[in-house]
């Protein structure tokens, strides 16, 4: 389960109780084997200030992590789900500080007023839910002082995505990404082959030759794609014989990112070269394509303007990782709340205990 893939700004606004109110974000609710994140006490743990990790020579603390996972509901009884939380949590708020960092050095001013406005917006909202201020920040372990930063951080962001989102700017990222915003769908099917994302360079460019050779003996009949999908492809959630068919989606539909860049360069019956994703190479083929209605930019400008933020959030991400000095430590065992034992019904005879080999 990866809960914060997608990573921006928004993880800067106060987080935890106080990020619920400004943002008024909404918990899922509780589902079997899961329960909500560890809840923040009013007297914080002195561990708090437990350095995680290091962004250009920046802290994140235990603090932060929390105030952030807070808001979601952490996996019990399952170490590898929590450490997927933990690394998806560290880097978000790595992103968020290599933006700050950013942001800083574009001498943007945030004046007082507008900071002062902000916390007594928060106050209301906190009021609101049957809360206060001072209470807020002390089970955030915040100071007023580190809630002010973080929302002029914000307001930063805010200023600069309106300097460089002119109307002209916006028009022409609209037309780029027409597809986008006039929600056309298309069908597609893919042939996987998985090769993880830290294997040695080789290896991955051997599972990328592979998949050449198979688009080559599809392009000279051998057979089709959707043969080759059946008999080839790793995808584990195939369903026999469907020739690696995924459906319709829009661009925006959950599928991850360079899948569907790709997709949507395609023409109906092309095939693409391999495309690297996180889960290996695909080759991936195009079989019908729906327009959606013609984009009205006037009416749906907001839209446009986030969508424009956040690609100009990754933008600035990409160049500013590859020249940042990030350290993370290991998680600590003791950072989320262990598993319940499941409990055994009354009048049943407990399991014996199975040997490991």
């Amino acid at each position: 389960m990866r809960t914060f893939v997608r990573s921006g700004l928004s993880a800067s606004l106060v987080l935890g109780a106080l990020a619920a109110a400004t943002a008024q974000a909404q918990s899922p609710p509780a589902t079997k084997g899961t329960a909500p994140a560890p809840a923040r006490s009013a007297t914080p743990p002195a561990n708090l200030k437990q350095v995680l990790a290091t962004v250009n020579g920046e802290p994140i603390t235990r603090s932060d992590l929390l105030d952030l996972v807070v808001r979601y509901q952490v996996p019990l009884g399952d170490a590898e789900q929590r450490k997927q939380v933990y690394d998806d949590g560290i880097d978000t708020l790595a992103n968020t500080k290599l933006i700050n960092q950013f942001l800083a050095r574009q001498k943007i001013e945030v004046s007082n007023q507008k900071i002062d406005a902000e916390i007594e917006r928060l106050k209301s909202d906190l009021k609101a839910e049957g809360q206060d201020l001072a209470t807020a920040l002390l089970q955030s372990g915040k100071s007023i002082d580190d809630v002010r930063s973080e929302l002029a951080n914000v307001q930063r962001w805010m200023d600069y995505v309106k300097l460089k989102g002119t109307d002209a700017e916006l028009k022409k990222f609209a037309e780029n990404n027409k597809d986008l915003f006039s929600n056309t769908q298309v069908r597609a099917s893919h042939i996987l082959l998985k090769a993880e994302p830290d294997a040695p360079k080789a290896d991955r460019e051997k599972v990328r030759q592979r998949l050449l050779q198979i688009k080559n003996d599809i392009l000279a009949k051998k057979y089709t794609f959707a043969q080759a999908a059946n008999k080839l492809t790793e995808d584990e959630r195939k369903a026999e014989g469907d020739g690696g068919d995924i459906g319709y989606f829009a661009k925006n539909g959950g599928i991850l990112e360079e899948f569907a860049d790709a997709a949507f360069k395609l023409k109906v019956g092309d095939i693409s070269d391999p495309v690297e994703t996180g889960l290996g190479y695909h080759l991936i083929t195009v079989t019908d394509r729906k327009e959606g209605p013609k984009f009205d930019f006037e009416a749906k400008r907001d839209l446009v303007l986030r969508t424009y933020s956040m690609e100009l959030q990754k933008q600035i991400l990409s160049v500013e990782k590859a020249k940042a000095k990030i350290e993370k430590l290991p998680m600590p065992a003791d950072l989320f709340p262990a598993a319940a034992e499941p409990s055994t019904p009354a009048g049943a005879t407990p399991k014996a205990a199975t040997p490991k080999p």
